[in-house]
């Protein structure tokens, strides 16, 4: 069923290919062949730039691609702030933890990301240092981020959300 399926969906995209095709060159065909579309296209460009477009537009567009551009940079400053100089962290399982028990980077103190390496859920990556962390408790043995979070929890150390 599900091949069925697939070579379906390829004859429905070739067909619609082959309809686009035919559309492109009939309307190639009706302009005088390739060289005269060439022709008009070029023409019409030059019109389009000969054109004078007004200053209140030119002023808005130029507006917008700034506060657009500034707000980008501002999205991507906030997103890569590091920690609080006044947060306490807790060195536990080979990392950091603020009270919040996010994982903090032992070198740098910035937040750690969850490494895409599926197999190994133990991994972390700082994106300031390019350090990995992994969660490992007391003996060695490797731990997720919740079976962390629960540890810490129970520790008498605890620190409170």
């Amino acid at each position: 069923m599900k091949k069925l399926k697939l070579i379906l969906i390829w004859i429905l995209s070739t067909v619609c290919a082959a309809i686009i095709a035919y559309i492109v060159w009939g309307y190639i065909d009706s302009r005088g062949g390739l060289y005269n579309l060439l022709i008009h296209t070029q023409d019409l460009l030059l019109i389009l730039l000969n054109l004078t477009t007004p200053l209140w537009a030119t002023i808005a567009l130029t507006a917008i691609c700034c506060l657009y551009t500034y707000l980008k940079i501002r999205q991507y400053q906030n997103s890569y702030k590091p920690p609080a100089i006044q947060e306490e962290l807790l060195e536990e399982f080979g990392v950091y933890w603020n009270n919040q028990y996010k994982l903090r980077c032992l070198k740098c103190k910035w937040p750690l990301k969850c490494s895409s390496d599926k197999k190994d859920p133990s991994l972390f990556f700082c994106s300031n240092c390019n350090l990995k962390h992994s969660i490992r408790d007391k003996n060695g043995k490797h731990l997720t981020e919740s079976q962390a979070i629960e540890q810490l929890k129970k520790l008498p150390t605890n620190h409170s959300s």
